[in-house]
């Protein structure tokens, strides 16, 4: 709490805390803005250019990307992909498939009666 010290931390916590009070906007705006004027920053446009300009220059961008509407897919989930070497293990020891499997079924069973934590894992 040694930063409160500090007369101008003190003075922008208090305006940030009178404006949240006002509900005319949050603190945090006002310090975005003060950030922004110190450090010059520009809108997002500036830096990686406008929709148009970028696809003209075919930037990578993808039409098929998460965003509204559109599930992005998540890391550790079933689509994840597995390391070689238990793919090669898995190809030649068919134990290996079924216990994968029964640690995948305990898993869900967990879910279900809703004991799952991470512990268990």
């Amino acid at each position: 709490i040694a930063f409160l010290s500090n007369p101008i931390t003190y003075a922008l916590l208090v305006w940030c805390l009178f404006l949240e009070s006002t509900g005319i906007c949050s603190g945090a705006w006002f310090l975005a803005k003060i950030d922004k004027k110190i450090r010059g920053f520009q809108r997002d446009e500036v830096y990686i250019g406008s929709a148009e300009e970028r696809q003209a220059k075919d930037m990578g961008d993808e039409d098929d990307a998460a965003g509204p509407g559109h599930m992005a897919k998540l890391p550790g989930f079933a689509d994840m992909e597995l390391p070689a070497s238990l793919e090669k293990l898995m190809k030649e020891d068919p134990s290996v498939v079924e216990y994968i499997r029964s640690i995948s079924k305990q898993m869900e069973a967990d879910k279900a009666e809703g004991s799952f934590t991470e512990e268990n894992v």
